[in-house]
């Protein structure tokens, strides 16, 4: 199964990644993403690319903590219109719950469960990704970030009891006690935060009843259409895969855990081919990249054409005119 996730996780990556030595545009570019996409809030990735990206820049970095040292960019904000709804809800409790309830929004291969016991409380969490061995630096991450979430709406100086890690511990553990300061312990059967259930009482400042009425009424809009059907999915990764200049049926397959053939016969008996969403796709992504002011050879790229001339081409093919003459008559139309 393909899970996605906003484009809004991949905040933070390049300084990292830069800090480290490493080219961000590169390595984003092999795990077929592209760092364009936070300038659209709405858009979406794929997790396992992104799971992926992590895995082979710590390797290429020689660092462990990768993932952690993303995870100090984190903040309530970075849940989106998740984060509103947590803000808005009267105490941590409700909070957390919320966000369980409600990150499919955000990242459909993350699951979250509170769990109360013998006065202990555990945010327990699950990693979904297909295809892919290991997901250590996306589990970090994602801990960590739910971690600086419950220090910014909880008691000031609040520490969890424990932290604990499925994988086996890094060779240096500085970074996680530097970043946790508290106990933390790997090779556990789950991967959690631990506190004092008694925490999960204090009031999240500034509540506002009306705000939260709202806020759970938007998400729950975009809760009732997330269920995305195959011919969708397709059209997404393939999205996600034209700035990697090697967008392939084996690729997209591989993306949705099924093999070449299956994705070409059900597009066949949808009545339509890859081919033909690939150019549907693209002419989308072209009409959007042309309103904006980037370079042709910027638009080019992104839509994974060999530079601007083959790209002008495609166009003049598809509407009759070329690019640069789409762009001037547009201009035109808006003075």
């Amino acid at each position: 199964m393909t899970y996605f996730a906003r484009s809004q996780i991949l905040t933070g990556y390049a300084s990292v990644a830069r800090s480290l030595g490493l080219s961000p545009e590169r390595h984003v570019k092999a795990a077929g993403l592209n760092l364009a996409a936070l300038e659209d809030v709405d858009a979406k990735i794929c997790a396992t690319s992104f799971a992926d990206l992590l895995e082979r820049s710590a390797k290429a970095a020689k660092v462990e903590d990768f993932g952690l040292r993303l995870a100090e960019s984190r903040s309530l904000g970075i849940l989106g219109p998740v984060g509103i709804v947590m803000h808005a809800e009267v105490d941590l409790r409700a909070a957390l719950h919320a966000l369980a309830h409600y990150l499919p929004v955000h990242n459909e291969a993350l699951e979250l469960c509170l769990d109360e016991e013998g006065g202990l409380a555990t945010l327990r969490l699950k990693v979904q990704l297909s295809g892919l061995t290991e997901a250590r630096q996306v589990t970090e991450l994602s801990l960590g970030a739910f971690f600086r979430i419950l220090c910014r709406l909880s008691a000031p100086r609040w520490k969890p009891l424990c932290v604990c890690f499925e994988h086996v511990a890094p060779i240096s553990r500085a970074t996680h006690q530097h970043f946790f300061g508290c106990r933390i312990e790997f090779e556990q059967e789950f991967n959690g935060i631990v506190f004092s259930a008694s925490d999960l009482t204090t009031p999240i400042a500034m509540t506002d009843k009306m705000l939260a009425q709202h806020a759970h009424r938007y998400i729950d809009s975009i809760m009732l259409h997330r269920s995305a059907s195959t011919h969708d999915k397709i059209r997404e990764l393939v999205r996600v895969w034209l700035p990697s200049g090697s967008c392939s049926a084996q690729k997209i397959a591989r993306g949705l855990g099924v093999d070449r053939r299956t994705v070409h016969r059900y597009l066949s008996q949808s009545g339509t081919s890859f081919s033909s969403i690939v150019t549907e796709v693209r002419k989308e992504m072209a009409i959007k990249l042309l309103t904006s002011r980037r370079p042709l050879i910027d638009v080019a790229d992104l839509l994974g054409f060999s530079g601007a001339a083959a790209f002008s081409r495609w166009f003049k093919q598809q509407f009759d005119c070329t690019p640069s003459a789409w762009r001037t008559a547009l201009e035109k139309h808006h003075q």
